[in-house]
């Protein structure tokens, strides 16, 4: 008797399907996230800021690490007010901690970033 074929028994279907939704959340996320148009606004300053100042390549992929873990926090703090929005409109004290609390980790890491690229910059600039 033949196994009927699934997606799913396909390991290279399941990584194509998987990556195909990953990028269609980051392209929606993108396309609909104001908090995402000013992170790529601000990225694209800093990397113009790294171009006019020469910054070496090591602190370039150092800033490039920073800005993925935000973009990366960024979104997951998105995944999280959409699933609490979608739980519940009404005010609830647990949806506004969880709310909080996904914006700080994205808060705290913006801080991080702009910190550590601010250092980089000082080493530029005196």
């Amino acid at each position: 008797m033949k196994k009927e074929f699934r997606d799913k028994d396909n390991v290279f279907i399941h990584f194509y399907k998987s990556c195909k939704y990953s990028l269609t959340g980051l392209v929606t996320s993108i396309k609909t996230e104001r908090s995402l148009h000013l992170l790529l606004l601000a990225s694209a300053f800093v990397y113009l800021v790294c171009f006019m100042l020469e910054v070496s390549i090591d602190h370039i992929i150092l800033i490039t690490l920073l800005v993925v873990f935000l973009l990366a926090m960024e979104l997951m703090n998105t995944a999280i007010e959409h699933t609490v929005d979608m739980v519940t409109k009404e005010y609830h004290p647990l949806a506004k901690k969880a709310k909080d609390c996904g914006s700080a980790a994205s808060f705290v890491t913006a801080c991080l970033t702009i910190v550590v690229v601010l250092y980089i910059f000082y080493q530029y600039l005196f």
